[in-house]
């Protein structure tokens, strides 16, 4: 069980070829594939599921949850080939599973997030992330790597603030920005996947003045 890009782990995403090795690797051994895209599915990379990346690439299994509801509490678990026929009707479940309403909500949000002009969007809005992040690291050489796929963007800090991702994520909170940790030397970023490029362009500008802010105060 792995995820095509690591979330708490600090935003690191597979190599190019290292799913598809997996894949042939439990192949070999008669194992499964199970892909966690709890963080990194659902259109937050660009495409719908992360593993996309990967042509050809099928998980046995994939979990899912989270922006599955839009906010709406919902876990998934899906299944194809050769587990489908294990699983069968009745022989996994919960007390709350199947929920209607919960699975009328995913199914709506699967149908906006499925849009191709929302995951271009996400394309094009995390290439302004990733080239704007690189600017402010010109200015103040504080990343040692700007890393991830389209929405979501993992900056590790570079020495002397490395285990201070806290202390920058405070005071982007300051300056209007809410930004998160994966782990004390990662800054991560997860902009809504509809953000426009205004409003992204105000949150970066934002965003520059508090690292300013930080790296005077070190």
């Amino acid at each position: 069980m792995l995820e095509p890009v690591q979330g708490e782990g600090g935003v690191i995403p597979a190599e190019p070829g290292f799913l598809k090795f997996a894949r042939a690797l439990c192949d070999r051994h008669n194992a499964l594939l199970v892909l966690d895209e709890v963080q990194c599915g659902m259109g937050r990379t660009g495409k719908l599921w992360c593993h996309m990346w990967e042509e050809g690439l099928k998980p046995d299994i994939l979990t899912c949850a989270k922006a599955l509801g839009g906010g709406f509490p919902i876990g998934a678990m899906l299944a194809g080939g050769k587990v489908a026929e294990v699983l069968q009707f009745g022989s996994h479940g919960s007390t709350f599973g199947g929920n209607p309403m919960a699975c009328a909500t995913a199914r709506e949000v699967l149908r906006h997030v499925n849009d191709p002009a929302l995951l271009a969007n996400v394309a094009a809005r995390g290439s302004q992330l990733r080239r704007a992040l690189e600017k402010i690291d010109a200015a103040h050489t504080v990343f040692s790597q700007v890393r991830g796929r389209g929405l979501m963007i993992g900056a590790a800090l570079a020495q002397p603030w490395r285990g201070r991702s806290g202390d920058l994520m405070e005071t982007a909170r300051a300056h209007g920005v809410l930004v998160l940790q994966a782990g004390p030397d990662v800054v991560r970023f997860l902009p809504p996947l509809n953000i426009t490029a205004q409003d992204l362009e105000e949150g970066l500008t934002r965003l520059a003045a508090a690292v300013a802010e930080f790296v005077s105060s070190t």
